[in-house]
């Protein structure tokens, strides 16, 4: 078997709220700790508020980042908005304030898109305006959206005692939505905590912390992976970390069933590789690579269908057609790797592309010669003129 790409990987926890919104601890509380569970970086997203933007920085070896979740006019539409420095008005309605994020140089993730429950307590709120066109990002996985339905389900005891363990996969809605979404165009998928730390009365005698963060901070995890380290200086670290993201170079994970440190899932053809979010050309030796930290049934993902699995903490399969690629890892029948795409393009198209690109070039460069041929002539010519009338 290939071995991987060097590559430095970075873990961290997204979509946390604090006490600037609906969560029950602070910033800093939560950064002392996320330090505790040895994690890379937090990206905190309050409701409609950058009241503490200036809490960015490192953190001894935690990067944090404070974005917000923007919803419309009803509360709907949720959306993590990253690298902006006000909130936006809103009144605005979802495609546009997608379209100022992304106008604004931000970056932008829809937020539980297929959340889907029977619950009054608290109401469903997934993403409706599929006319939006500039976000950046999708959630594939939301914690809190898995336990609110699970317990909207019936299931109140078992999810309030252990709200981890009966996370099972992803919504296959969400899944399929963001397969299609990536046949066209490139769009990272990233799992999310949606921490809060509830407090909720339970049989009408004791409070219990419902999703506390030390579960939070343990759960559903999103991975990055960079080719070069991520440097100390807050600016240009948070610009590689959404630059990375924006890639797709990412992979999510369930730390109940496992640390998955270490994953990698890599393509190879005799010319080239590519890793996560990368692209390659189809050859008949290209081969797409998984390394898993723990033993587990990986499963082939192609345009958005299984089309391959095998067990243990290595595989290997041949990408035979173009389309994208990605893999499925799960442990005892629960999902516990998601990985974002790898795309397999078409050699020859590149090459008419780069032919028709050279040769548009070609066409400007000697429609460009003409005109400076024409307008030199016109200069002989009006000189000529000139010098006659001076004659005479």
């Amino acid at each position: 078997m290939s071995k991987p790409r060097k590559l430095f990987e970075y873990v961290g926890v997204m979509h946390i709220h604090t006490t600037d919104s609906d969560g029950s601890k602070t910033h800093d509380e939560i950064i002392n700790m996320a330090q505790k569970y040895d994690l890379d970086f937090l990206a905190f997203s309050d409701h409609m508020t950058l009241e503490h933007k200036s809490k960015e920085g490192w953190y001894d070896k935690t990067l944090v980042i404070v974005g917000y979740e923007h919803q419309d006019k009803d509360d709907k539409n949720h959306y993590l908005v990253f690298g902006m420095n006000d909130v936006l008005p809103k009144e605005l309605p979802p495609n546009l304030y997608v379209k100022r994020v992304k106008q604004a140089g931000g970056f932008g993730i829809i937020a539980h898109p297929d959340e889907c429950r029977d619950f009054p307590k608290f109401p469903p709120l997934p993403w409706t305006d599929w006319s939006a066109r500039d976000y950046d990002g999708i959630e594939i996985w939301n914690h809190m959206s898995a336990w609110l339905e699970g317990i909207a389900k019936g299931n109140k005891l078992k999810y309030l005692l252990n709200p981890r363990s009966l996370l099972m996969t992803p919504p296959k809605e969400t899944l399929a939505m963001w397969d299609k979404i990536n046949m066209k165009r490139r769009l990272v998928g990233i799992g999310s905590a949606d921490a809060h730390g509830f407090k909720l009365k339970i049989l009408w005698i004791f409070h219990r912390t419902i999703f506390p963060y030390q579960v939070e901070l343990c759960s559903i995890r999103t991975h990055i992976l960079t080719k070069r380290k991520m440097p100390r200086d807050f600016a240009p670290a948070k610009d590689q970390f959404f630059k990375t993201l924006y890639r797709c170079r990412a992979f999510i994970s369930n730390y109940r069933w496992g640390d998955a440190r270490g994953f990698r899932f890599w393509a190879e053809n005799p010319y080239e590789n590519a890793i996560i979010g990368d692209r390659i050309k189809l050859h008949p030796r290209l081969k797409l690579f998984v390394e898993s930290p723990l033993p587990a049934d990986i499963r082939l993902i192609y345009n958005g269908k299984k089309v391959a699995d095998a067990q243990g903490k290595s595989a290997e399969f041949y990408a035979k057609r173009t389309g994208i690629y990605r893999v499925e890892l799960y442990r005892e029948g629960k999902g516990w790797i998601f990985s974002n795409h790898i795309r397999v393009i078409n050699p020859m198209r590149q090459k008419e592309y780069s032919h028709n690109k050279s040769k548009s070039v070609n066409q400007r460069n000697s429609s460009n010669a003409d005109r400076k041929s024409d307008s030199r002539k016109n200069n002989f010519k009006r000189n000529d003129e000139n010098r006659g009338k001076r004659n005479r």
